[in-house]
């Protein structure tokens, strides 16, 4: 739990968040009406989902011991816009749960996903203050702070964010502002049409010592001349803290039109995640570099039916695995099957997965893996292992607004002979506004609501 010094320090950087985006909320702004054009004010829409879940296990305990447990989730997504002539919205998302049956279980697996307030004051600022995730060029965190963008030209974009990273669980605690510190910006511009460059930083701390500097550029292009049909993204990240290259990457796919195959090929070079603040910082000398190359090609028919190909290979250090697979892809679902060999062992895989359905408000649905594998290379027949999973579900939508959804597992390995857990759950969705849809007030499963899958 942070110590109370670390709370006030959270409220008072919170408080002054708010309170900057209060002015921000109540300034006249017309500086960005050359460049934006403000969307229509309306009245005020949001919509509430709800899903309830119980789940039955047996598990074994070290002594040989059956124990059978029966637990609950109860999970909550929403969001209120058009407040305030168009200029707030909130948004939520989370999830309480509870072991009925073990009680004195202490593990907290209750989580907030997302808690934050939309401000925008004007038609070319948006900031964000609460809990969420960040996915700014190098950096990727759940923030509880404030997250502020502009675009003063049509073709420039600014982000900035700060505040403290998230407890690891992302319970409902509040991150502690003095010692789990981040802070960062992107810069993106559009020079070109179908071109976009970005430059990107961020700071970070982890129990009060410095954790990250990471700094990375990318680039994206959509539109390549004499290529039709290609895109292309690829980044790189440097941390100034270690001093060594995180990570690089380039992604490209080709589709030259409706009805031909998709080609994709990916490659990957990074080292492993570990911040100055860690243990391990010490052994970031010796640590491996990772690298790995995917290649893909894909192929659908206007049918439903197609194919699909894919090739994967890893190397970290001395250590190769290369894996090769191809799936059919039917109307109703797909089957496959791939093969891994190489230094990290042996592997062979058959997979397939069908969903349809029988009534227009319910489907069926099932999915199954057989697994062979053996951690060694050439590995005899004695060390190989067998690993099956299978699943089937039903899903109803039997009202509008209302879900019922039953599920039943299996797993089988050399560990465990059976694993089976029996899932039920209840989806309720409401909205009201321009969301209107799902449960109405006061008249449950009207015919008004229309259905939703």
């Amino acid at each position: 739990m942070p110590r109370p010094k670390d709370r006030r320090g959270v409220w008072r950087a919170l408080g002054a968040c708010a309170a900057l985006g209060l002015v921000l909320g109540i300034a006249p702004s017309n500086a960005g009406a050359a460049c934006c054009t403000a969307g229509p004010v309306g009245s005020p829409t949001g919509w509430l989902r709800l899903r309830t879940t119980g789940y039955l296990f047996q598990s074994t305990d070290e002594y040989d011991v059956a124990l059978d447990r029966f637990g609950a989730y109860q999970e909550f997504d929403g969001a209120v816009s058009g407040l305030a002539r168009g200029r707030l919205a909130l948004r939520v998302a989370g999830r309480f749960a509870d072991d009925l049956y073990l009680k004195e279980r202490v593990t907290d697996r209750s989580r907030l996903y997302v808690g934050h307030v939309e401000a925008r004051p004007g038609p070319c600022l948006t900031a964000r203050l609460g809990r969420q995730f960040i996915q700014e060029g190098s950096t990727g965190l759940t923030l509880d702070g404030l997250w502020l963008a502009a675009r003063p030209d049509p073709r420039w974009q600014v982000h900035l964010w700060g505040g403290a990273q998230a407890p690891l669980g992302r319970t409902f605690d509040f991150g502690r502002m003095p010692d789990e510190g981040a802070w960062g910006a992107r810069v993106a511009c559009r020079p070109y049409r179908g071109v976009s460059l970005a430059a990107s930083g961020a700071y970070r701390e982890r129990d009060g010592r410095v954790a990250a500097r990471p700094v990375g550029v990318e680039g994206q292009f959509t539109m390549i001349p004499r290529l039709r049909g290609v895109r292309a993204v690829g980044r790189v990240e440097y941390d100034l803290e270690l001093e060594k290259w995180n990570r690089a990457e380039a992604l490209a796919q080709w589709h030259p039109g409706v009805g031909l195959p998709v080609v994709a090929a990916q490659v990957i070079d990074r080292r492993p995640t570990i911040d100055a603040a860690s243990y391990f910082a010490r052994f970031v000398e010796d640590a491996m570099r990772i690298r790995m190359g995917r290649a893909s090609v894909r192929y659908d028919h206007r049918s439903g039916f197609g194919a699909e190909a894919e090739w994967l290979g890893t190397y970290v250090g001395r250590r190769t695995a290369t894996r090769i697979g191809g799936s059919l892809i039917l109307p109703v679902g797909r089957v496959g099957y791939s093969a891994r060999v190489g230094a990290a062992g042996e592997e062979n895989r058959w997979f397939g997965n069908l969903g349809y359905a029988v009534l227009p408000w319910v489907w069926l649905e099932a999915g199954a893996t057989l697994l062979t594998y053996a951690v060694l290379e050439d590995a005899p027949e004695s060390d190989e292992h067998d690993l099956t999973t299978a699943y089937g579900r039903v899903r109803a939508e039997p009202l509008p607004g209302v879900g019922v959804r039953l599920e039943v597992q299996n797993v089988k390995n050399p560990d465990v002979d059976h694993d089976v857990r029996f899932l039920a759950g209840l989806d309720l969705t409401t909205g009201f506004g321009a969301s209107r849809f799902g449960l109405q007030p006061g008249c449950c499963g009207s015919s008004s609501g229309g259905r939703q899958r």
